[in-house]
């Protein structure tokens, strides 16, 4: 990514080592943020370690934001309320960014949160279930978090890889989204569950549920999950508030990258979980710098693959983080 013209300022500015108070207030007039105040809309998951970090350590505030985190249960819930104006930035699945792009909006991912690790996304079964093995789950339900998002895509690619045609009707949303799902698995509406971190972690010690399988195999693994997205237009309106965001949320990915203490803290408080879950769940990548296209094409690919795209989809980032719509 291009230095910002900010960071060219910055960068003149230490060089000659004698800054005046009227090149600090020019300094700080480039900086500022002109949204001072952001909502960011968060589904509960290990995925967004970085972002619960860079709260907790005062990074936002130490570039000039006060942001406050909504949690919203599904992917799908966190954009049309972005969408609606109602958040400024959202937390969530490439997957149902790209669909809801291709569909018209216009998203600029201003950094990366996680890829898949294994055990941080499985499918898990009851204790006593009689599904044992993949084959087990021919004709049967599986819970997911929403419909057509990053869940149903990483279970079909599961079921794929084991000859087993995936459809649409099997997969059946909870829309209290992951908080409830290790409990709702227990009442044998579905066969298994695809639970995120630290709900595996918990339907596990809660219920004695077992895994069944890892995502994190074959089409899917290393996939690329999550990113921090803003609309467009909400870039372009407050483009100092988006760079801002940007630097903040690397040190946190930087931290979370390097610290999986400082993730287990994170989750822990901002999902109000004990230790004895947090201490074993399994954690996701967390990557920093600039958006590769690569990912972002990585996971349309699959999607088209699967359905989730009826046409194919060229992801492209321009300075750094901005998705363009070529369908063909």
């Amino acid at each position: 990514m291009l230095p910002s013209m900010a960071a060219v300022v910055l960068s003149a500015v230490l060089s000659a080592g004698c800054a005046s108070q009227t090149d600090t207030a020019s300094l700080s007039a480039l900086t500022q943020p002109e949204l001072p105040n952001i909502t960011v809309a968060a589904t509960p998951a290990a995925d967004l370690a970085g972002l619960y970090i860079a709260q907790d350590e005062g990074l936002f505030a130490k570039v000039g934001l006060h942001v406050t985190l909504q949690k919203i249960a599904s992917n799908q819930a966190a954009i049309t309320a972005q969408l609606k104006g109602q958040v400024d930035i959202s937390a969530q699945s490439y997957v149902t960014y790209i669909a809801d792009q291709a569909a018209g909006a216009r998203f600029r991912i201003l950094a990366e949160a996680s890829t898949l690790k294994p055990g941080t996304r499985v499918l898990v079964t009851t204790a006593g279930s009689r599904i044992t093995s993949i084959a087990g789950l021919a004709g049967k339900k599986i819970g997911v978090n929403g419909t057509n998002n990053i869940g149903t895509l990483l279970a079909s690619a599961l079921l794929a890889e084991y000859g087993i045609s995936p459809k649409k009707e099997a997969f059946i949303t909870d829309p209290k989204g992951y908080t409830d799902m290790p409990r709702q698995l227990q009442v044998g509406t579905w066969g298994a569950a695809l639970l995120a971190e630290p709900y595996a972690t918990i339907a596990e010690q809660d219920y004695g549920d077992q895994e069944l399988a890892d995502t994190n195999q074959g089409t899917t693994e290393n996939f690329p999950m999550d990113g921090y997205v803003a609309t467009q237009a909400w870039a372009q309106k407050y483009p100092k508030t988006a760079a801002a965001f940007e630097r903040a949320i690397q040190e946190g990915q930087t931290i979370a990258d390097t610290s999986p203490l400082a993730v287990q803290a994170a989750i822990a408080k901002y999902d109000d979980l004990p230790i004895k879950v947090t201490a074993v769940m399994a954690i996701p990548g967390f990557p920093t710098g600039s958006v590769d296209a690569q990912n972002i094409q990585r996971v349309a690919d699959v999607m088209l693959e699967f359905g989730a795209l009826s046409t194919r989809y060229s992801a492209e980032v321009e300075n750094g983080a901005l998705i363009r719509s070529m369908i063909s």
